[in-house]
């Protein structure tokens, strides 16, 4: 009996439990992994700014900066983990992304700058993540600088960030679509 108290008050202690992440974790980073074998992690960089590390499942992958967990401002290429940072590129200007409205559910809203677009919400849902639910509502981006290619995000308001889960290009890559399988503080 003793035996057996003792399990239940171990299933009840913290360190037993999966705490899902909340936007405090943020300052270590999130880290997401998807089901096609990458490993995202999204870290503040500043308020409204987050980087973005993707991690292929080749080992390759790139690192991103992005105006509140949404706006892509710049990206670099990473070799075996190391950043190229002589093979940088930038989207738009930090002036640029500043002219970008918080996303929020149910509106639409325009960035006529050169690294802007129109972006449309849907209505405010949710997102269910290795059993971590989260408010989300989807978020449908444009570019002005690229016409034909729009991406879609489930945007976690309670984290500042968005999650990439479809692209769409009218060219040969055509759609592509991406699905979050754990999440979790990064240590």
């Amino acid at each position: 009996m003793t035996k057996l108290l003792a399990g239940f008050l171990f299933l009840l202690s913290p360190t037993a439990a999966f705490a899902c992440p909340t936007v405090d974790d943020l300052g270590r980073g999130i880290e997401f992994r998807l089901a096609n074998g990458d490993v995202e992690v999204h870290k503040q960089l500043r308020p409204d700014w987050v980087t973005l590390t993707v991690t292929y499942s080749d080992g390759d992958g790139v690192l991103m900066e992005m105006y509140r967990g949404l706006y892509l401002q710049s990206m670099v290429p990473m070799e075996s983990g190391l950043p190229q940072l002589g093979l940088r590129d930038d989207f738009a200007t930090q002036a640029e992304l500043l002219q970008w409205q918080a996303p929020q559910p149910d509106a639409s809203w325009a960035n006529q700058t050169p690294g802007g677009g129109q972006a449309v919400a849907g209505s405010m849902d949710s997102t269910m993540i290795a059993g971590c639910r989260y408010a989300s509502f989807e978020v449908v981006i444009e570019f002005n600088d690229d016409a034909g290619y729009k991406e879609t995000y489930d945007y976690l308001p309670d984290l500042g960030l968005g999650l990439l889960v479809k692209t769409d290009a009218d060219d040969e890559s055509g759609v592509e679509t991406y699905s979050y399988i754990s999440i979790k503080p990064v240590e």
